[in-house]
């Protein structure tokens, strides 16, 4: 199944779990500040189900450090005001070398709470009403010789998704009816 096979809602999840994902591996600590500029998820090569509740997804990783990264943990949940909407959480730790540019295969457990409040959240999407959505994203690992713990907590989508240059016009073309 590629990206553009998905349902609009699964696809707007995965480009915000990606972004979680390269947002955990560019945060290592004061000396590694200027490494971050050098790590970027490139691509979304291939996004697929496993069941009801896991997610294959390759990602096209560049990692122009010197540093190798491994990621043990990590999480990226949605809400839409107080109400829990989505999340997944990486099932497997992830490595990426130093000074390499790789696929990377990730699997993730998804978490829904439930289906009309995803629902509702992808109608928000279309109608860019979103100043009640926020992202929570986690991540733990090492980065070299440094440990990697991140948390950001109810950050605002609009916040989430400039942090990665991403518009809302993006996600919005995944929610078409």
């Amino acid at each position: 199944m590629t990206l553009s096979d998905m349902s609009a809602t699964r696809k707007i999840f995965f480009l915000l779990l990606c972004f979680a994902v390269c947002a955990g591996m560019t945060s290592c600590r004061r000396k590694l500040e200027k490494a971050r500029e050098n790590i970027r998820v490139e691509a979304v090569e291939r996004v697929g189900m496993r069941g009801l509740t896991e997610l294959d997804v390759v990602l096209r990783l560049r990692n122009d450090t010197g540093y190798k990264l491994v990621l043990d943990k990590a999480s990226l949940d949605i809400f839409m005001g107080p109400s829990f909407v989505v999340g997944a959480e990486l099932c497997d730790p992830v490595t990426a070398e130093r000074h390499t540019t790789q696929s990377i295969a990730t699997r993730w457990r998804l978490r829904i709470s439930d289906p009309f409040t995803l629902y509702a959240f992808a109608r928000r999407i279309r109608q860019q009403q979103i100043a009640s959505v926020a992202v929570d994203c986690a991540a733990e690992g090492r980065c070299g010789p440094v440990p990697l713990n991140i948390f950001r907590g109810k950050v605002p989508l609009y916040e989430f998704l400039n942090t990665f240059g991403v518009e809302l016009e993006e996600l919005q073309n995944h929610f078409e009816p």
